[in-house]
């Protein structure tokens, strides 16, 4: 059925028309379910456009080659040195087609289904709720009214030139020669996995701007792969949260709300040879094998020499990649597009050192209602691209004490790598532990009570200890340990005394099981809270994944 938005023009200029106007506006008549999760989308396509679902290969306009796509901005506000940032976020990452991974095969990049669905976008993006109301949201506390979603801009995302387009370019988004660039690499990236009949180890980490997402709830759900046997996981592509945030503040809402963020690759050419991985850690090679002590005067970097810098690493790194030093985060416009997370690596004269924090649990109770395919654990690892930046240190431990020096004529750089967690450990060792401590947290966990002869008390749990194999554990996430609910204590600093909150537990989805706890104990180490916990990689198993630098 041929639609009557048969040309780029038309279906630009009815979403224009859209702005302002809520879901609940244009679904007058209450048609479309509201409980839905597709509901904004299905409002927008089917009322506003008078467009049939369809999950066609071709674009939802294939006359006007222009696909739809409808996604959530949030508001988010944080406090940069005590200074109110609010800002316009991208609510998740910008799915796109289903990836066949048999029609897929052997495509060149300008035949893929990617390209050809979604060379010209239709972007309409609707205000759907502030950050810091989702958790109020989830728990049932405030009530989301998704008929009160407001439409605030229409672009036309485009990967080609639109020399023959005849309206103003005004709410038009030409993506940029060098992002383009790095789009196809990562469309090349995918595409060999998928002709190398590898489509079961692709991840969301794996590549920077365009991602491979997991596109069914279900881990049942397996498809077809060309030549082999082995299924895949279905996935989508899909353009990551903060790629399209970059475009957001870019070119949608202009630089108000951002400050301008510095370029690690200066010029497009520089990638027609190497690839955004390649160029980033090109810019660390020269430096393998040099001292802090010869790296902090090499890049100009002002040290506090009365007392150890803890962020030193960190300004050596922006030194490196020629980075503005104004914030303690390491960033710059690839690195924020390409969702990478910078961690640092010190080794102990070559043996690992620390596990690897990368989640809190903020809250135990919604952790255990949470199914392993869609966990935070799941999505966080199968999208996250780190790179790992290590640093081996030779110091000896201060005498009379547990402390370290820290000479930086004894700490070394050893080299920077990117690393994403392959799938087949995603989904072997990690589900395994994740299940097996949810599990414990679901049938009330072991904690036994102990006392040292110093009369300092223990608590140890029945959660898997950190190995190799294992990979993933559980442990604490504060100083101090606590097993009851918040309270106040009075603490006296600089001679004054003050209330301070206590707040490092959380509460138990079932009671705790206690071994050898003393009646008179009881209060203090109650049934129903804990530390609160995080979820930590064992420093065996990323040490196996960097060893190759040394």
């Amino acid at each position: 059925m041929s639609s009557i938005y048969d040309t780029k023009e038309k279906v630009h200029n009815r979403a224009l028309e859209a702005i302002g106007k809520t879901l609940g506006e244009i679904d007058v008549m209450g048609i479309k379910n509201v409980k839905n999760k597709s509901y904004p989308g299905n409002v927008i396509e089917q009322i506003w456009f008078d467009h049939p679902a369809d999950n066609y290969t071709e674009p939802d306009f294939p006359e006007a080659g222009v696909e739809l796509k409808v996604t959530p901005l949030d508001k988010q506000t944080k406090y940069v040195k005590k200074k109110k940032n609010t800002k316009f976020i991208a609510g998740e990452r910008l799915v796109l087609n289903k990836i066949n991974y048999q029609n897929e095969y052997g495509k060149t990049f300008e035949q893929s289904s990617f390209w050809h669905k979604n060379k010209l976008i239709e972007l309409i993006q609707y205000y759907r709720r502030d950050v810091s109301d989702k958790k109020k949201i989830s728990s049932g506390e405030i009530f989301e009214d998704k008929t009160k979603f407001q439409v605030l801009y229409a672009n036309l995302l485009s990967m080609t030139a639109l020399q023959d387009f005849g309206l103003s370019k005004d709410t038009v988004i030409e993506i940029p020669e060098k992002d383009l660039e790095i789009i196809k690499q990562d469309w090349e990236k995918i595409s060999e996995y998928i002709n190398s009949g590898k489509a079961d180890q692709l991840s969301e980490g794996l590549t920077n701007y365009l991602g491979a997402c997991t596109k069914a709830a279900r881990g049942a759900d397996f498809t077809k792969q060309k030549h082999t046997s082995v299924t895949a996981k279905p996935r989508a592509y899909s353009f990551k949260a903060k790629f399209i945030n970059q475009l957001i503040n870019n070119y949608i809402i202009g630089q108000d709300h951002t400050e301008a963020i510095s370029s690690i690759v200066k010029d497009a050419s520089e990638l027609e040879n190497k690839t955004l991985e390649e160029i980033i850690i090109s810019r660390f090679t020269p430096y393998y094998g040099m001292k802090q002590s010869e790296l902090i005067p090499k890049l100009g970097i002002q040290v506090n020499t009365e007392k150890a810098q803890k962020n030193i690493n960190n300004m050596i790194i922006r030194g490196i990649l020629n980075l503005p030093t104004t914030t303690d985060e390491v960033t710059s416009e690839e690195i924020e597009k390409a969702e990478i997370s910078l961690k640092t690596v010190t080794l102990r004269k070559g043996k690992p050192k620390e596990h690897f924090k990368f989640m809190g649990i903020p809250s135990f109770i919604e952790l255990v209602d949470e199914s392993w395919e869609e966990s935070k654990v799941y999505d966080f690892l199968d999208r996250q691209k780190f790179l790992l930046l290590v640093f081996n240190d030779f110091n000896d431990k201060k005498s009379g004490s547990e402390a370290y020096e820290t000479n930086p004529e004894k700490i070394v750089l050893v080299g920077a790598k990117f690393w994403n967690m392959p799938p087949s450990d995603i989904d072997g060792a990690v589900k395994k532990v994740w299940k097996t401590e949810v599990e414990k947290l679901k049938n009330g966990v072991e904690l036994t009570f102990s006392k040292k002869e110093n009369n300092e008390i223990r608590i140890e749990n029945n959660f898997i200890k950190p190995s190799l194999e294992d990979i993933l554990h559980l442990r604490p996430d504060a100083q101090k340990s606590q097993y009851k609910q918040a309270y106040y204590k009075n603490v006296v600093n600089k001679g004054l005394s003050k209330k301070r909150l206590m707040n490092n537990s959380r509460k138990l989805p079932s009671p705790a099981k206690w071994i050898h706890r003393p009646e008179s104990e009881k209060e203090n180490f109650t049934d129903d809270y804990m530390t609160k916990q995080a979820w930590w990689l064992s420093k065996e198993y990323i040490y196996e994944q960097i060893k190759d630098l040394l």
